[in-house]
């Protein structure tokens, strides 16, 4: 199936081990669901090698209101952060695709600012943090704020008065308004080195993937061996989308990042994106250790693997990044 994907991704070229962290509370184990819904993702919608200039978005995960999210399978790499109260928030980002429903979009935090910048990616969101719309300024994000520009841009599907996870875009609003501001919309950066080559990795097994961030919140991923990807599950269940599409992972990188409170009289937090630390990428069945560094917040985030290389992945499927703290007691089995 990969390498079907390979040579469908070239074509468009052309034509244009058990390990568990044991520093934190164990969560209590729960079956998966064994019934069939939808096909996982297939082939991939985007194309990373696109001239479109790359659009991340903050996508709302605070709580089961704010699901089933709209539009994130077309995503080609989606990141998962702590914010306050111990949920979590999305960041998904999109190249060479027209998706016509994105959402619920919500308010950003200054630390997915580096993110956002190692895609170059014109950045959508429903309000901000107080660091948050100060350093968007100050490091140059070419933002694109729902909470300006609705109705026109961004528009509401409130399920009762007062929704507040009911904010929607699509890319060719997004696109319009990044002209409108008269951002770039064409860009050829990544935050990775993707490659349309079939990319295998060796190391000790990763079939089984758990991610507890609170009690009332798990990821998990599991491995399908016909397919080659991982799908995803919340809380046990499949993490689906409004059009009914089951999430999965070809790759799956978790990095290390301590996080702790912002110290700003809220709950918000501070993440330590800049300096070096440890990571893991799992993928094709396998785990393999990394090392991550980021000079400055405005430089590049780079991936390394053991021989000091610099990490190639495949561009077939999605890329999840779950940034999590050395303590958090994940599993990978």
């Amino acid at each position: 199936m990969k390498k079907f994907m390979a040579i469908f991704l070239s074509a468009i070229l052309l034509c244009g081990c058990s390990q568990k962290n044991d520093t934190a509370e164990p969560t209590e184990a729960t079956e998966l669901p064994t019934e069939e819904a939808t096909e996982l993702t297939a082939e991939p919608v985007y194309n990373v090698f696109s001239s479109d200039r790359s659009i991340a978005v903050m996508i709302d995960n605070d709580g089961d209101s704010s699901r089933p999210h709209a539009g994130i399978e077309d995503a080609f790499l989606i990141y998962e952060m702590y914010v306050e109260g111990t949920a979590t928030r999305l960041m998904a980002v999109f190249k060479g695709v027209d998706t016509p429903k994105i959402g619920p979009v919500r308010s950003s935090r200054h630390y997915f600012l580096d993110y956002a910048l190692d895609c170059n990616a014109l950045y959508a969101h429903a309000g901000w943090s107080p660091l948050a719309m100060e350093q968007i300024s100050s490091m140059g994000v070419n933002n694109l704020n729902g909470l300006i520009y609705e109705p026109q841009y961004f528009w509401r599907e409130r399920k009762y008065s007062g929704d507040y996870h009911s904010l929607y875009t699509s890319i060719e609003n997004l696109t319009s308004l990044a002209e409108k501001l008269g951002y770039e919309t064409e860009s050829d950066v990544l935050p990775f080195n993707f490659t349309a080559e079939d990319v295998t990795f060796e190391g000790e097994s990763a079939t089984s993937l758990s991610f507890p961030y609170a009690t009332f919140y798990k990821v998990t991923y599991e491995y399908d061996e016909e397919t080659g990807f991982y799908t995803r599950y919340i809380n046990s269940e499949y993490h689906s989308t409004q059009s009914g599409e089951k999430l999965s992972a070809e790759q799956i990188i978790i990095q290390f990042v301590s996080n702790y409170n912002l110290g700003d009289g809220s709950a918000r937090q501070q993440l330590d994106t800049v300096g070096d630390g440890s990571a893991i990428l799992v993928s094709n069945g396998v785990q393999v250790p990394l090392t991550w560094s980021r000079e400055s917040r405005t430089s590049k985030l780079t991936f390394y693997t053991e021989d000091g290389e610099e990490l190639t992945l495949d561009a077939m499927g999605q890329t999840y990044v779950q940034v999590i703290p050395p303590t958090m007691k994940y599993t990978i089995e």
